[in-house]
């Protein structure tokens, strides 16, 4: 009787614990109930199950805090809710009045194929939002993501990164400081320096998106764009891959490695893949020259390009500047409507009403050719009307003109024009560049112009029948001085600085000699002298 009493009384004593068992949901091979600091405690030991609302908590021991209503979790701890997604830790803290499950150790939370994993994870369940602190890891698919900092909200299915955030993809890397990634649109923001990197080149920002399905990128803030091809810097661009269509705004700068042109303008459109580009507004393209640079302004510069049969990428082909154009060498000048530059062998075609300028002379023509060679000039076709002006020292204008010339440079300098069909010229005879003896006035249907340097003529050759006039001084008439159709448009010759306009930097000064080094120069001199004479006594 007496130990079936003993019994009764045990059965008694667990009967609270065991109700509090059923009431709560919770399965367990054993139980125990202790206090702990005065509170109650429930523990359950070996395959502990916790049914809950829309989830299930899986472990190894669990402890149950009757009044505070939280649990602890411990061994194999997994949870798992009725969407599917599941997590995982070595343990678990979770409150029931606010659904927050702080899991630590091993922690990995896998929503739909989506995992993270990390060392500690707060989890909040009714919000479906989780954040860690010390680093983890997101694999969605072919992305993968790692950060210092993260949170991720299962129902805006946003993700908010921060510290040496990664995000690496089939076709690209991302590196920045913060990102926003919704895995939904598989859209990422990212703010602070940025890198991305992908097989065209390496591109860097401080703030844009990144659409990772149609693979469209837009940048705000200076950013540059780097491939094997060329360099572009603006302030805002975007670019869509599947069209490869580009653009850009706000002092763009694009730079050709292969030719070492740069390009500057207000905005840009490109296409990666066929080569071509627009530029407009406050034009402007740097060419370098053999110890010069060649400055180009127009109100649009388009490029197209070819493709190249060595990479099979494009490569520029052709440059069209047109409305307003104006170039700039300190050699050469030039103005137009239209023209365009071949990249194969340098030459440029310049159309409406061309006129260069080369030393002392002006160069006007229908349409005219200029064939370079390393950049800098060497024969020029003049087509239709062509006429030549030079000024000699006392301000007459000797005159070559002729239906069509072709001009040899040497040294940057005209050497040499042939003038076929329906040449003429005037030519000043001056005596010792300081008295006018009289005009030469020709007709010659050909004839050879060769000029000594500065452009100064030297001497024409007449090859067929030529009508020749020598007329002095004092019988000469203004009319007689001028070709129908001379116009000498000197205050239209462009400068490094109206070409150049926004970008015009001016040319620095030479550095005054001090006086304290000037007087030590001398003084060094002095004694260079002095010593020298000492010598020559000796």
């Amino acid at each position: 009787m007496r130990n079936k009493l003993i019994v009764l009384l045990l059965w008694l004593g667990s009967l609270p614990t065991a109700l509090y068992a059923q009431q709560t949901g919770i399965k367990s091979e054993s139980l125990e109930g202790f206090k702990i600091r005065g509170e109650d405690v429930r523990q359950f030991r070996g395959n502990v199950q916790v049914n809950q609302p829309g989830k299930m908590l899986y472990c190894d021991l669990l402890n149950s805090f009757v009044q505070s209503k939280k649990f602890e979790a411990f061994g194999n701890v997994r949870i798992v809710q009725d969407d599917g997604s599941t997590a995982t830790s070595d343990t678990l803290h979770f409150f029931e009045s606010n659904q927050l499950a702080k899991l630590r150790g091993n922690v990995t939370l896998n929503d739909k194929g989506k995992i993270l994993t990390t060392r500690s994870l707060d989890y909040h369940m009714n919000e479906g939002s989780a954040y860690y602190y010390s680093g983890g890891k997101i694999v969605d698919g072919k992305n993968t993501l790692t950060s210092t900092i993260g949170e991720y909200n299962r129902n805006s299915k946003t993700m908010i990164f921060k510290k040496k955030v990664r995000l690496v993809s089939e076709n690209y890397t991302l590196e920045t400081d913060t990102l926003r990634y919704n895995t939904e649109t598989k859209v990422a923001y990212f703010s602070g320096p940025t890198t991305i990197t992908t097989a065209e080149g390496v591109l860097k920002s401080n703030k844009g998106e990144y659409d990772t399905n149609t693979e469209t990128a837009s940048f705000e803030g200076r950013s540059n764009v780097n491939t094997p091809e060329y360099k572009l810097t603006s302030d805002y661009s975007t670019y869509n891959k599947a069209q490869d269509r580009g653009f850009a705004k706000g002092k763009v700068v694009m730079f050709s490695k292969k030719d070492s042109i740069t390009i500057f303008g207000d905005e840009a459109i490109y296409s990666k893949n066929s080569g071509y580009s627009k530029v407009y507004g406050h034009v402007l393209m740097k060419t370098p020259a053999e110890k010069d640079t060649m400055f180009l302004t127009a109100d649009t510069l388009l490029s197209v390009g070819s493709p190249d049969p060595k990479t099979g990428r494009a490569k520029p082909s052709k440059l069209l500047a047109y409305n307003h154009v104006r170039i700039f060498k300190s050699d050469i000048q030039a103005i137009c409507d239209s023209l365009v530059y071949n990249f194969a062998d340098s030459t440029i075609y310049f159309y409406q009403d061309p006129v260069l300028w080369n030393a002392g002379s002006q160069l006007t023509a229908d349409s005219v050719w200029l064939l370079q060679k390393n950049n800098t000039p060497d024969k020029m076709y003049m087509r239709g009307n062509a006429f030549i002006i030079s000024r000699d020292s006392l301000k007459n204008f000797n005159q070559v003109k002729g239906k069509n010339m072709l001009a040899f440079f040497n040294k940057n300098q005209i050497q040499r024009i042939n003038v076929n069909g329906n040449g003429q010229s005037i030519y000043f005879a001056l005596e010792g560049d300081t008295a006018l003896t009289g005009m030469n006035r020709v007709n010659c249907s050909n004839m050879i112009v060769r000029f000594k340097e500065k452009n100064k003529l030297n001497n024409i050759t007449f090859l067929t029948k030529p009508d020749a006039a020598f007329i002095p001084p004092h019988e000469l008439q203004e009319p007689e001085k001028r070709f129908k159709g001379f116009k000498w448009r000197v205050e239209e010759r462009p400068t490094k600085k109206s070409v150049t306009g926004v970008y015009y930097t001016p040319e620095p000064e030479p550095k005054k000699q001090s006086k304290k080094t000037a007087a030590s120069s001398n003084s060094g001199k002095s004694n260079s002298k002095s010593t020298k004479t000492k010598t020559k006594k000796k």
